[in-house]
């Protein structure tokens, strides 16, 4: 199966690429989208559309992060959750939680 050509692209002086404002709308970019460029295993070259982790996060990707996913996994597995019903409750139970000093530290500390 051959691809589909939906439109070109031409650079500039600079390396810089514009999207013709058909192309962004059917591919559904908008301004500050990153696009990673991979080698496809045919040698052609495919962009795909990427979100980065933002900078706070970065700790839920590493191995603390799911080390603590894990552990709330195994947890929730064996029955040790708290179910509440709407808003007010579950802040009164995490305030409370706070207030015993149950669970772990917030990320980075």
């Amino acid at each position: 199966m051959s691809p589909t050509t939906l439109g070109f692209l031409t650079l500039d002086a600079k390396g810089r690429a514009t999207f013709p404002k058909e192309l962004r709308d059917e591919l559904g970019l908008r301004e500050h989208t990153q696009l990673r460029v991979d080698l496809a295993p045919d040698g052609t070259y495919e962009l795909v559309p990427v979100e980065l982790v933002p900078v706070d996060q970065l700790w839920f990707h590493g191995a603390e992060g799911r080390s603590r996913v894990a552990r709330a996994e195994d947890d929730f597995l064996a029955g040790r959750s708290t179910r509440t019903h709407g808003e007010p409750e579950t802040l009164r139970h995490l305030d409370a939680l706070k207030a015993r000093g149950a669970g772990h530290t917030s990320p980075g500390s």
